[in-house]
Formats: C-alpha cells, sequence, structure tokens
C-alpha cells in the first residue's frame, strides 16, 4: 500500500514537473516572436502595441490558468490515466497559443486571426475543464473544490465559455471585438483568482 502510494505521488510530481516545464517553455516562445527594431527609434517600438497587447493578453490567460492548475493538482493526491491525457491534451492547445498569439498580433484586422485565436482559447478552457473533471473523479473526497477552481461552477463556465463562443461567432466579422472580450476575460480572471481562498485553507 505504501509502494503504491509512493509511485503515485511520484507521478503527480513529475506530471507537474513536466507541465511547469512546458508552460515556462510556451511563454518564452511567446516573447522570443518580437524582433528588436533596425534602427534606435522608439516609435518603431510604440509602432508595434497591438503585438504588445495580443502578448500581455495571452501571458495574463497563461500565467492565471497555470496558477489554477496548480491549485487542482495540490487538492488531489490520486492520478488517474485520464488525468494524464486530460493534462496531455491541455498543454496541446497551450502548446499552440505563441502560434495564434504571433498571427493575431500581426494581423490584428484579420476575422480568421481573430477567429483561430478564440477558437484556441476555447479548446484550452475546455480541456482544463475536463482535466478538473477527471481529477474530481479521481479525489471524490475533494471534488467539490477542484470543481470550484476548475470553472465547473455554472456561473463561472457560463461567464468564461459563453465570452469566448459569442467572440467565436463574432470575431471574424468584428475582428476587434477580441481585444475587448479578452481583456475583459483577463481582469475577470484576476479577480476569480483572488477570490479563492489559498489551499490549504481550502483543505
Amino acid at each position: 500500500m505504501e509502494m503504491e502510494r509512493g509511485r503515485a505521488e511520484m507521478n503527480k510530481g513529475r506530471l507537474e514537473a513536466y507541465t511547469d516545464a512546458i508552460v515556462a517553455i510556451v511563454v518564452t516562445i511567446l516573447v522570443l516572436d518580437f524582433k528588436a527594431p533596425d534602427r534606435p527609434d522608439i516609435r518603431l517600438v510604440w509602432a508595434d502595441w497591438k503585438s504588445f497587447l495580443v502578448y500581455i493578453v495571452s501571458f495574463i490567460l497563461i500565467f492565471s490558468t497555470w496558477l489554477d492548475h496548480q491549485l487542482l493538482f495540490r487538492l488531489s493526491e490520486r492520478l488517474t490515466r485520464g488525468v494524464f491525457w486530460a493534462n496531455a491534451l491541455w498543454l496541446f492547445f497551450l502548446s499552440l497559443i505563441p502560434y495564434v498569439t504571433s498571427f493575431s498580433g500581426k494581423f490584428p484586422n484579420y476575422g480568421w486571426a481573430s477567429v483561430l485565436y478564440t477558437a484556441v482559447l476555447f479548446c484550452w478552457t475546455i480541456s482544463y475543464i475536463l482535466l478538473a473533471r477527471e481529477l474530481a473523479h479521481a479525489n471524490p473526497d475533494q471534488a467539490a473544490l477542484i470543481n470550484k477552481v476548475g470553472f465547473r461552477q455554472p456561473r463561472d463556465f457560463a461567464i468564461y465559455e459563453g465570452s469566448l463562443l459569442v467572440t467565436l461567432v463574432l470575431g471574424y466579422f468584428i475582428p476587434w471585438l477580441i481585444w475587448f472580450v479578452l481583456i475583459g476575460l483577463s481582469g475577470w480572471t484576476i479577480l476569480f483568482n483572488r477570490g479563492l481562498q489559498p489551499v490549504d485553507k481550502l483543505k
């Protein structure tokens, strides 16, 4: 029994370390897309403000979701095969964010860039909710808290996914809509995280 528990804890630690490494790589790739100006002119930096805006929004969403991801695993002691696959799916959509961030930053008024960016975020959020579902099933004693952190409450799900769905539908016709929605979601995510108690207190 002790050996099985030790293996579960070891696997959990390895999965968390692997996930943290992927998140760090993705954030690094985000900033590597920026190129320094060819000459010393600050106006060239300001001219790229739209790309910086997309980067900031993507960074906030990644960091805040990573924080929630940490909380999910701190609340969980048992992992299943479904958890590993759900986490892999979450990492897959995470790895696409640098690409769609670069595309949207370079062509902010192109409808398909807005749609593609929103579609990736929508799928990334769904995969996160799926991960929370798998963790809740594997850890029934902590299921209520895991569901709270995992956006599985009806109100939280409706706000986040509903906003992304509206942007996905209208983004092609109104590309600039994505900026307002994502900035709003970034602020809401920060407030959502502030509203969560530390995990030690949640337990």
